[in-house]
């Protein structure tokens, strides 16, 4: 009877010392993106509108003309992908989007946008676009119910859109 105990606690062990492999953990890096991303929901611009559109325009001609690029990049919903040195490169976060302001929009690119009349701006059912595609725009639900929606920035140097 002993031996038959003895041979069941070696086999115990055995299978527990050779069961299942154990994981191999290998270098995993992060997407590009940190969470899922929610689908925008946009609301239509309306007559109503059009007098927060124009001081939204006048707001980023504004913080363009002064060089102030962070308080620019803070206007943008991201993730947003935008053509930087001829390569779309998707923005995550307001500092990134910063450091390659000047890649992005160059001097002359930046004079035709402070140069633009707001009788210039397209209306569009994608949102407004300002001439050449430099800048695109929307109003955007901040909730599901669009309670709470706010003027971002939803395109940039996408000329072709319609």
């Amino acid at each position: 009877m002993r031996t038959w105990k003895r041979m069941i606690v070696m086999i115990g062990l055995f299978l527990v010392a050779c069961g299942p492999p154990q994981p191999v953990f290998v270098d995993q890096y992060p997407t590009l993106l940190p969470t899922p991303t929610l689908a925008v929901i946009t609301k239509p611009i309306g007559m109503d509108e059009k007098e927060e559109v124009f001081d939204f325009f006048y707001e980023l001609k504004n913080l363009m003309a002064l060089d102030e690029y962070e308080h620019f990049a803070e206007e943008i919903r991201y993730p947003i992908t935008v053509n930087v040195d001829g390569q779309a490169k998707t923005f995550i976060y307001v500092a990134e989007f910063e450091a390659d302001f000047e890649k992005i929009f160059s001097e002359d690119v930046i004079q035709r946008f402070i140069s633009t009349d707001e009788s210039e701006l397209i209306f569009t059912q994608n949102g407004v676009k300002v001439p050449d595609g430099i800048i695109w725009f929307n109003l955007i639900c901040m909730d599901s119910a669009c309670e709470e929606e706010e003027f971002l920035i939803t395109e940039i140097n996408r000329p072709y859109r319609k």
